[in-house]
């Protein structure tokens, strides 16, 4: 359906984008809080489509939203919007009269940003301020719902988007947090966003987790106001790519952000997360990454925890990468099966926690002669390198922790099946000569080795651990020594 002169020579506040009524792009729903409403000003119990009474488009539906169960009614306003609120066990939403394929362009007009996704969804059934009810439920007022053929083109979007706010009154940009907006919503396949500005948001918290058909997104947003983004995209296992020029730069929190996102195959070292504190999970089980970029600036992290967990593709992994102000470390690289070796140069020296660090790393054959010297819990640590065979002397010349951890050594190099017995002296020669005393709980040092490299001679080394105090225990193979 063409636009009319009007709609075309239709100033907006940028001068460039002309106002255009989604009615004259052929919807196949429209639902205006303006119009329809069965209760002006009062409780919805029934919401039908703009042209209800008059002439449909030709792609225009029959369904109507409905609800009939009182305290899950959302409330109008004569003002022109319906206000979707959630408290504990009555959260607002409506249904449709009967459930509907969604497959177009979807805009929600709220006020908190009026939002454009390219949609698609077997059945949807219920609506709430966000959309499809299959997210997470947000108190919000809707000014609209209207769901668009595919063929309408960006700018067409964002005509509709200059429409719903300068006619409806809907907030084009959204601002503060956007926390859970779309989490779980497993029917968002592109986000429509050019026309907004993200720059007012400072939490994104959870916000597209677990979209898993989310397949792109855009580069062009602005989200340098942005300091929380834990768990943002976790879960988005349709994503291949990640835009690399994305402002994230003010984020701090950046723990499972990218958590679960399968299928993405490489990261962009161009991102800045220079601000970023918390790293805790944040590329967890992304199992398709091959490579990880050194350029990326890691330098202010601390927590590192689980942070490239079971990324089982990892083959290798930057020497360059700058790790050197984190402190947490554990399980941070465990079930990495693809790692065959790990850089010489990385500086992990501030870290303390290493527990279970490179646990199940089954293609590591040797270990670098890394500064470790800080770390108080080497608990599991390299529990599983069923192929690490060598393991460096000196390692724990200089080891300094203050005090050992609880279980420090405990299952450290347990089904190390590979494990020479000149690494097996190695390590406990090393240990021996720091000279730091056992943990009161868990004082035991537990080794798996192949024996069948012969017996290591560790007699003078079991004698100097024992005697410290508290005293060393050590276990190789399951025999007490």
């Amino acid at each position: 359906m063409g636009l009319g002169l009007g709609n075309i020579l239709a100033s907006t506040q940028d001068g460039i984008t002309p106002v255009i009524d989604p009615l004259d792009l052929n919807p196949y729903l429209y639902f205006a809080a303006d119009t329809n409403v069965s209760t002006s000003g009062g409780a919805v119990s029934t919401w039908y489509s703009k042209w209800y009474g008059g002439s449909a488009p030709s792609n225009g539906r029959g369904e109507y939203l409905t609800q009939g169960t009182a305290n899950l009614q959302p409330a109008h306003d004569t003002d022109g919007f319906v206000t979707f609120d959630v408290v504990t066990d009555e959260k607002d939403k409506l249904a449709l009269s009967a459930a509907v394929g969604q497959a177009g362009i979807l805009i929600v007009a709220t006020s908190n940003g009026i939002f454009a996704y390219e949609v698609d969804a077997d059945s949807v059934d219920e609506i709430t301020g966000l959309g499809w009810e299959t997210g997470y439920y947000q108190a919000l007022n809707l000014y609209a719902y209207v769901l668009l053929p595919t063929t309408v083109s960006d700018s067409e979007i964002a005509g509709v988007i200059k429409y719903f706010e300068e006619e409806l009154g809907a907030t084009r940009n959204p601002t503060g947090s956007l926390q859970d907006y779309w989490r779980g919503r497993t029917d968002l396949v592109t986000p429509k966003f050019d026309a907004l500005d993200f720059s007012g948001v400072t939490t994104f918290d959870s916000c597209w987790r677990e979209c898993s058909s989310l397949e792109e997104f855009p580069g062009t947003l602005d989200l340098s106001s942005g300091t929380n983004f834990y768990m943002c995209w976790s879960s988005c296992s349709s994503l291949t790519q990640f835009p690399g020029t994305l402002d994230l730069s003010s984020g701090a929190n950046f723990a499972y952000c990218w958590k679960s996102c399968s299928s993405l195959e490489e990261f962009p070292s161009e991102l800045d997360l220079s601000s970023g504190t918390d790293f805790g999970s944040c590329w967890r089980s992304c199992s398709s990454l091959t490579e990880f970029p050194g350029e990326l600036d890691l330098s202010s992290g601390i927590n590192f925890n689980n942070c490239w967990r079971e990324c089982s593709s990892l083959s290798q992994f930057p020497g360059d990468l700058d790790l050197s102000s984190g402190t947490n470390f554990s399980t941070c690289w465990y079930n990495c099966t693809s790692l065959t070796e790990f850089p010489s140069e990385q500086d992990l020296s501030s870290g303390t926690n290493f527990q279970s660090c490179w646990s199940w790393c089954t293609s590591l054959s040797q270990f670098p002669a890394l500064d470790l010297s800080s770390g108080a819990s080497f608990y599991y640590c390299w529990n599983g390198c069923s192929s690490l065979e060598d393991f460096p002397a000196n390692f724990f010349d200089y080891w300094s922790p203050g005090t050992a951890a609880t279980n420090c050594f405990v299952n450290a190099w347990d089904n190390c099946s590979s494990l020479t017995a000149t690494s097996v002296e190695n390590i406990l020669n090393s240990i021996a000569t720091s000279g730091v005393d056992a943990p009161a709980s868990g004082p035991d040092i537990t080794i798996d080795y192949d024996d069948g490299t012969g017996p290591p001679d560790i007699s003078s080394a079991v004698t100097t651990l024992k005697a410290c105090s508290p005293a060393w225990t050590i276990t190789l193979n399951g025999v007490a020594q």
